[in-house]
C-alpha cells in the first residue's frame, strides 16, 4: 500500500493521456545493397530526426520557479506556525529558523505504477530540508508538504516514513552540511586563525592565509568529511595546501583540527595542529614551539606546479595530426527522444528518466519489446573511503550524494565528452530554492559495441554447395553524464544493448588527492608522484538500486553455484572416482539470506527470476548479475568514519523486498553522522521478510581501489579507472533476442554455383557513405575459402 495517501481530486497534478508518435522518415540508400566495394562520390540529404512522445507524460516532474516560490510563501505564512526567517535574509544566523532546500519528493512506487499501467492520477508532494536553529536542541529536518497543488488539504509533516536512522527524518545541528550562515561563521573564524598564525605559516610553509578573498592569501583549504560521529559534537580538519588551479594536488605537511560546535561561532576554537606528524594541542603551543625552534621544517612544495596542467607537450605522434575515429550515423539516428517527458525509445526499448539535485540521472519504467525489465534503475551514492599517514586523509570518507552529483553536472564537451551528432538533454531540477536547468548536461549516443553481437562460420555443410556465414552487428544506446564532484570527475554510462542486456560503467578522472611527500612512510600509504607530493590509498565504491519487475512485480532471486565433487560413473569404469562439475541452485528466500557475498572464480551466478512466467521450454524467465570490471566494496567494515552510513557498501550484492518505506540506499545528510545516519541500509534486512516470487530490489556495487600512480598526473587515466556491471537476459527468451535484427548478414551456401551473394536483409550504407576497396561484401566467402 502506498504511504501517501492523501488523495484529494483537486491537488492531483497529472492527468492520464495517450499521443501517438510521429511518423517515420527514411533516407536514401544504395542502388544495390552491401555490395559496393568502391568509394562512393553520392551525396546524401541531411538525416531526419525521428522523435516519439511518451505514451502518457512523465510522473517525475521538477517544480518550476513559481512552484516554489509558491510553497515557499505557504511556508512563510503565519498559519503554518514555524517561526522562519528568509534564506535570503541578509542577516540570517545559525541560530534561526529557515528553508534550506526544497525539491520533488520521489513519488512512491505505488503510486507510479498505478498512474503508468491503470491511468490512476498520481498525489504530488515536496520535500524540503528545513534547519531549526531556533529549536532549543538545534536540528535538521526533512519535511513532506502535499498533496500539491496547494489547496486546503495541503499539509507539512516530518518525513517519518523515508528514514530509519535513530533520529528519523533530522540529524543534530553539528552533523548538518557546512553551508549558509554557518559555512560564513565557519570561514570568517579560520580567517581570524590563520591570519594570527601567518607569521608561522610563512615561515614553515612560504604560504599563509588571510580569507578566501584576500589577495595576500597563497593557501587554501578544505574541511574533510564526516566531521562528526552523530552530531553531537563537530570536529573539523582542514587539509593546508597551496592556492591555485588543482590545489587537491598542491597539499603541505600541515593539518588543523577546528571544534565548530553549536550555532553560537564565538565558541569556535582551534583544537590541534599536525605538522610534520608531531601535534600541537593549540594555537598557543604551536607558537611556544616556533619560538624556541622546535619545529622540524619540512621542504617547501616544490616551486614547480607545471605537473597540474594538462597543455599538449612532447613531439607529436605519427598520424596523431588526423581526426581520432568517431562515432558517425550514416542514416541518421535510430533513438527516438521526448525532451519534454525526458522518455526514450530504442530498438525496442523504452524508458522514462528522472532527474535529482542528489544523484543526478535515474531510469524508470523500463521495458525491452513492450515488456517491463526493471521499475528503477539509479545510483544511490558515489562514495571513497582514504588512509594516510596524516589526520586529514585517515579521516577522510567521502559520500558525494551529500555535495548534490545531480548539482555538479556541467555542460558536456561535443565530440570529446560525447560523440559528436550525439543528443543532449538539459538536466532540470531545484537547488536549494531554485529551479535550476544545466544545459547540455546529459547525452545520448548509439554505439557499435567493438564486436558482432553474434557470429558463426562453417565452412562446409553437408547437402549445402558450399556452407554458412553469419554476423550481426552489435549497437548499444548510451545515456551519459559526467559530475565533477571536487578533485574528481566522474563519467557514467548506461547502455541497452540490442541483445536486451543493461550495463552500467563508471569511470574517474580530475586530480588526486595527493598528500605532502614523507620519505620515512616508504609508500605504503602510495608512491611519490612529484617532488613534493605523494598519492594516497584509497577506494571508490558506487551503489546502484535495481528493482527488477520482470513482467509483474513477482519475481525470486536465485544464486546459481558451480560446485565440483567426487562423482563414479558406470559408464567410465577405467576412471573410478573423478571430478565433476554440476550446478548447484539456491532461492534467497528471505532477507536474512539477502547480504550476499561476491563472486569467486566466476563461479556463481545472481539471478532475478519470475518463477510463475516460464518461456517456451518450461524455464523460468530472468535477468542475470554480471561482476564486470573491479567491483570492490569497502575494504574495511568496522572504519569509525563509515561505520553506519557506509553500510550499502559493505558487501558486493545485496536483495530486500521492495517498500515505499525503504526508497533509497543512502541520504544526503547521512554524510556527517556516520554513527547515526538518517538511512542505516543493513536496517532493511534485519525483519527478514519473505523474498520468494515477492517485489524484490538487487542493490549492486561498483568500485574501484585507487592504487596511485605517477599516471594519475596531472589527470586519472578513465581507462584504467573503470568499474562495471551488466544485467543480461536469462532464460528471458525462447532464443536469443536478436534474430529479428535487420543489421545482419549471412552468406549461405545453398546459393549454388558462383560468388556466393550475401542477405542484407534490405540494409546497407547510404550512397554518400564512402567504402573502401576492402570494405566489399561480394567476395567474401571466397576469400574465407581461400
Amino acid at each position: 500500500m502506498s504511504v501517501l495517501k492523501a488523495v484529494v481530486l483537486g491537488c492531483l497534478a497529472l492527468p492520464f493521456v495517450h499521443a501517438a508518435p510521429r511518423p517515420f522518415q527514411a533516407g536514401p540508400r544504395a542502388v544495390v545493397p552491401g555490395l559496393s566495394s568502391t568509394a562512393s562520390n553520392g551525396t546524401c540529404p541531411a538525416p531526419v530526426t525521428e522523435f516519439t512522445t511518451a505514451q502518457v507524460p512523465s510522473p517525475f516532474k521538477p517544480f518550476n520557479q513559481d512552484e516554489l516560490d509558491a510553497l515557499v510563501a505557504w511556508l512563510h505564512a503565519p498559519e503554518r506556525n514555524l517561526n522562519l526567517t528568509k534564506a535570503e535574509d541578509p542577516n540570517l544566523a545559525m541560530s534561526d529558523n529557515y528553508i534550506y532546500h526544497i525539491e520533488e519528493l520521489k513519488p512512491n512506487k505505488t503510486d507510479v505504477l498505478a498512474y503508468l499501467d491503470n491511468g490512476i492520477p498520481m498525489p504530488r508532494y515536496a520535500r524540503i530540508t528545513m534547519h531549526e536553529g531556533a529549536k532549543q536542541v538545534p536540528v535538521v529536518t526533512d519535511y513532506f508538504i502535499g498533496p500539491l497543488p496547494i489547496c486546503d488539504e495541503t499539509a507539512i509533516q516530518p518525513l517519518d516514513y523515508f528514514y530509519n536512522g535513530v533520529n528519523g527524518p533530522r540529524i543534530l545541528f553539528n552533523g548538518a552540511i557546512s553551508a549558509g550562515p554557518r559555512a560564513a561563521a565557519i570561514e570568517a573564524f579560520i580567517t581570524r586563525e590563520m591570519t594570527a598564525l601567518a607569521d608561522i605559516t610563512q615561515d614553515v610553509l612560504g604560504m599563509a592565509y588571510f580569507g578566501e578573498e584576500d589577495e595576500r592569501s597563497t593557501l587554501s583549504y578544505f574541511v574533510t568529511n564526516p566531521f562528526s560521529k552523530d552530531g553531537t559534537q563537530a570536529l573539523a580538519w582542514s587539509s593546508w595546501r597551496r592556492a591555485g588551479l588543482a590545489p587537491y594536488s598542491q597539499p603541505t605537511d600541515l593539518n588543523i583540527r577546528w571544534d565548530i560546535g553549536g550555532t553560537d561561532p564565538s565558541l569556535y576554537k582551534l583544537n590541534m595542529v599536525v605538522y610534520n606528524n608531531k601535534v600541537y594541542h593549540s594555537a598557543e603551543e604551536l607558537r611556544t614551539a616556533w619560538k624556541n625552534g622546535q619545529i622540524e621544517k619540512r621542504p617547501f612544495l616544490s616551486a614547480d606546479n607545471s605537473y597540474i596542467y594538462k597543455d599538449r607537450k612532447g613531439p607529436v605522434r605519427a598520424l596523431e595530426n588526423r581526426m581520432a575515429p568517431t562515432t558517425v550515423e550514416p542514416d541518421g539516428k535510430r533513438y527516438k527522444v521526448d525532451a519534454k517527458n525526458k522518455y526514450i525509445e530504442y530498438l525496442g526499448w523504452k524508458f522514462y528518466t528522472r532527474f535529482d539535485s542528489d544523484i543526478g540521472l535515474q531510469f524508470y519504467d523500463v521495458k525491452f519489446k513492450n515488456e517491463r525489465i526493471l521499475y528503477e534503475l539509479s545510483m544511490q551514492d558515489a562514495i571513497a573511503q582514504y588512509a594516510g599517514n596524516n589526520p586529514f586523509q585517515a579521516s577522510t570518507a567521502y559520500m558525494d550524494r551529500h555535495y548534490g552529483i545531480g548539482g555538479l553536472l556541467n555542460r558536456l564537451v561535443p565530440g570529446y565528452d560525447c560523440p559528436y551528432h550525439a543528443t543532449y538533454l538539459n538536466a532540470d531540477f531545484s537547488y536549494l530554492l531554485k529551479a535550476v536547468t544545466t544545459n547540455n548536461s546529459i547525452c545520448i549516443f548509439e554505439a557499435d559495441i567493438g564486436t558482432p553481437i553474434t557470429r558463426h562460420f562453417e565452412p562446409s555443410v553437408p547437402g549445402s554447395a558450399k556452407g554458412y556465414l553469419q554476423s550481426t552487428k552489435g549497437s548499444k544506446l548510451v545515456v551519459r553524464q559526467i559530475a565533477t564532484v571536487g578533485n574528481y570527475d566522474y563519467l557514467w554510462d548506461y547502455a541497452f544493448y540490442v541483445d536486451g542486456t543493461i550495463t552500467i560503467d563508471a569511470h574517474a578522472s580530475g586530480y588526486v588527492q595527493a598528500t605532502y611527500y614523507r620519505p620515512e612512510d616508504g609508500g605504503q600509504w602510495g608512491p611519490r608522484l612529484q617532488e613534493s607530493i605523494q598519492g594516497t590509498l584509497h577506494t571508490h565504491v558506487m551503489n546502484f538500486k535495481a528493482d527488477f519487475d520482470l513482467i509483474d512485480t513477482a519475481n525470486t532471486f536465485v544464486k546459481t553455484d558451480i560446485v565440483v565433487e567426487n562423482v563414479t560413473k558406470e559408464w567410465a569404469p577405467e576412471l573410478g572416482e573423478f571430478e565433476m562439475m554440476r550446478y548447484n541452485f539456491t532461492t534467497i528466500e528471505t532477507e536474512a539470506q539477502g547480504l550476499l557475498p561476491g563472486i569467486s572464480n566466476g563461479q556463481t551466478m545472481y539471478t532475478v527470476e519470475n518463477t510463475a512466467k516460464l518461456n517456451k521450454w518450461g524455464v523460468p524467465r530472468g535477468y542475470r548479475i554480471v561482476p564486470g570490471l573491479s567491483n570492490v566494496g569497502l575494504t574495511s567494515q568496522t572504519n569509525p568514519f563509515f561505520l553506519k552510513s557506509g553500510q550499502f557498501a559493505k558487501q558486493p550484492f545485496a536483495v530486500s523486498r521492495q517498500h515505499d518505506t525503504e526508497p533509497a540506499a543512502s541520504a544526503a545528510m547521512n554524510q556527517n553522522v556516520p554513527h547515526a545516519p538518517l538511512v542505516e541500509f543493513w536496517k532493511f534486512f534485519e525483519d527478514g521478510e519473505d523474498l520468494v516470487q515477492q517485489d524484490i530490489v538487487a542493490w549492486v556495487n561498483l568500485g574501484m581501489q585507487h592504487y596511485t600512480r605517477s599516471e594519475d598526473m596531472p589527470n586519472t587515466l578513465m581507462s584504467e579507472a573503470h568499474s562495471s556491471i551488466m544485467f543480461a537476459p536469462q532464460n528471458w527468451g525462447e532464443a536469443e533476442l536478436t534474430v529479428d535484427l535487420q543489421n545482419a548478414i549471412i552468406y549461405n551456401g545453398n546459393d549454388g554455383e558462383g560468388p556466393l551473394q550475401p542477405e542484407t536483409n534490405g540494409v546497407s550504407p547510404p550512397v554518400c557513405f564512402p567504402l573502401g576497396n576492402q570494405d566489399g561484401l561480394l567476395g567474401v566467402w571466397e576469400g574465407v575459402a581461400a
